[in-house]
């Protein structure tokens, strides 16, 4: 049986990785919008200074010698907090019982701009509830 303690650290994992992911996702999204619509990346040092756009050159070679690429750093930023995020998603699933579909809808606020704010309220309350009526069944 699940213990409150171990149902307040899933959710509060749970609750942090969403935030975390779903900003470093709105980032991402932001820096295709700068690459993909307008022809820029973000980056960090030389002659962009602390942090500033370049020109995307037709290849890799065009980008200046100094510096971090920061829109490459986001990219894998994100990809390592989604599997964080799929973690925190893993753990709620199985101690609160859900279904095989609510882990992929889940999972799917981590890879989808916006969604994972919604659907982390809505797991949130509903995780909430199975483990105060888990809680009522030990008693």
């Amino acid at each position: 049986m699940t213990s409150p303690a171990q149902a307040k650290s899933a959710i509060s994992f749970y609750r942090a990785s969403s935030l975390i992911t779903g900003i470093f996702l709105l980032l991402v999204v932001l820096e295709m919008v700068l690459k993909y619509a307008f022809g820029y990346t973000i980056w960090s040092g030389g002659n962009a200074g602390f942090l500033g756009l370049v020109p995307n050159p037709v290849d890799d070679t065009g980008f200046p010698e100094e510096g971090i690429d920061i829109s490459k750093t986001l990219l894998q930023i994100h990809g390592f907090l989604y599997v964080v995020y799929l973690f925190a998603d893993f753990r709620i699933w199985r101690l609160a019982e859900l279904k095989f579909t609510d882990f992929v809808i889940i999972a799917l606020g981590g890879v989808i701009p916006v969604t994972s704010f919604f659907i982390e309220r809505k797991y949130t309350a509903q995780v909430n509830e199975i483990f105060v009526a888990k809680a009522g069944k030990q008693n």
